[in-house]
């Protein structure tokens, strides 16, 4: 009970101080409340970007791949001849070999049996120039069949127009992205003409028009059925240059890449070595984004100190008193501690409302794009860690900045000050 009284007579006092002081006392907490809101307003609209762009680029990437690169021979005759000799070749040229994987349809549905893996699929991507009148466009056509390739990119959410079921049944038909259509001028229906690397051209009708979000993809890749693209290189049905690989915890991916290029010879990559740019670039953003917050509230941080040092000054002979009345060290210490707790909290209630309505404005606000499909209202990302971080730190924040005060206050002599 006595301990409960003491809590509510320094709580009092502490509550008088602030109201005698009232200004500096809504400045700092506006001060505070600044900081939180900028912090959570700046870290969900960040964030929600990041997160967007992530999930996009994670659509369109497998979580791991396999494939065959063209290769410098390790060795050359002189090595196999002069065996003990030391020898130096320059300009050593790369293998002529094809960069298909050998018993790859077998390695699909075998891998199709893993349970690891949630979906995977067989295909041949071959350079090409896309020509329309004088237009010639470097890019890549994707020989696929189309089940398999729509279970891991969803390829039918992002249809245009047109229809990807005609790639099986109408020869020499693809479909291709919006950037590239636009670059060539052409719509569905219409047909123009494709070369392959050897100088092979043919005619090619377009029935469908894709978009995906994804830039690079958009202005230079197309879709074709797996037969007509294997027709087109002049190599066997058997002929694939990549299998691609989604799996149920794609955390999963490095260690299962490392495994299956070494089981099947191949080369690999997973999703965090095909998106480490944008990985990268995450963490750079969050690390700005922190450190502004950070340095806002340490701002904020340095005007509650300067008020309670002003305040202390100012009640010096207050403090004479209360002590000369047997209030210890500590309940004047907590007296100073009590008003930055309560300027932080309510600083940072205030905060994580006004950041919450600021977010959720902008999350409302229309935004189209030419670029990023699916994008009408710019992302912003509500996740509580974001308001759980801003709330702890502010008063955090706050608490730092009110003790040193609060340790000089409870160190003055009654004595002294009494005497003047």
């Amino acid at each position: 009970m006595k301990l409960l009284t003491d809590i509510q007579l320094t709580a009092s006092i502490a509550l008088t101080h602030m109201r005698t002081r009232l200004k500096q006392t809504v400045i700092a907490t506006i001060g505070v409340t600044f900081g939180i809101t900028m912090f959570v307003f700046m870290v969900s609209f960040i964030q929600g970007s990041n997160d967007f762009v992530k999930a996009v680029a994670f659509e369109q990437s497998p979580h791991l791949r396999l494939y065959n690169e063209v290769q410098t021979t390790p060795g050359t005759i002189l090595d196999k001849v002069q065996t003990h000799a030391v020898n130096i070749v320059d300009h050593v040229k790369p293998k002529d070999v094809l960069l298909s994987l050998k018993d790859g349809k077998q390695i699909v549905q075998m891998l199709q049996q893993d349970h690891r893996i949630r979906a995977v699929s067989g295909a041949v991507n071959a350079q090409v120039f896309y020509r329309m009148g004088s237009s010639a466009i470097n890019g890549i056509i994707n020989g696929i069949e189309f089940e398999a390739e729509n279970s891991l990119f969803n390829l039918q959410a992002k249809l245009v127009d047109g229809s990807f079921h005609e790639l099986s049944t109408m020869p020499n038909s693809l479909v291709m992205g919006i950037g590239l259509a636009k670059r060539l001028n052409v719509k569905t229906g219409d047909r123009f003409a494709l070369t392959t690397e050897k100088g092979n051209s043919f005619y090619v009708t377009v029935v469908g028009i894709f978009k995906t979000g994804m830039t690079d993809i958009d202005k230079q890749q197309s879709y074709a059925s797996l037969n007509t693209v294997q027709r087109f290189l002049g190599v066997p049905a058997a002929y694939i240059t990549d299998i691609k690989i989604k799996l149920h915890d794609m955390e999963l991916a490095p260690a299962l890449s490392k495994e299956l290029q070494t089981k099947y010879g191949f080369q690999g990559s997973d999703w965090k070595q095909d998106n480490s740019a944008i990985l990268e670039g995450d963490a750079l953003r969050k690390m700005i984004v922190y450190s502004v917050a950070i340095t806002i509230l340490l701002v904020a941080g340095f005007g509650i100190f300067n008020i309670l040092t002003m305040m202390i000054y100012e009640k010096m002979k207050d403090i004479a008193i209360l002590k000369a009345m047997g209030f210890s060290d500590a309940d004047i210490r907590w007296i100073f501690l009590i008003q930055a707790l309560i300027i932080g909290i309510i600083g940072a209630l205030l905060g994580l409302l006004f950041g919450f309505l600021c977010a959720y404005g902008i999350s409302k606000m229309p935004y189209k794009s030419d670029v990023m499909i699916t994008l009408d209202h710019l992302p912003v990302s509500f996740n509580a860690v974001y308001y759980t971080t801003g709330f702890s730190f502010g008063i955090l924040t706050t608490a730092l900045a009110g003790y040193l005060p609060s340790r000089k206050a409870a160190h003055v002599d009654p004595i002294t000050i009494l005497r003047g």
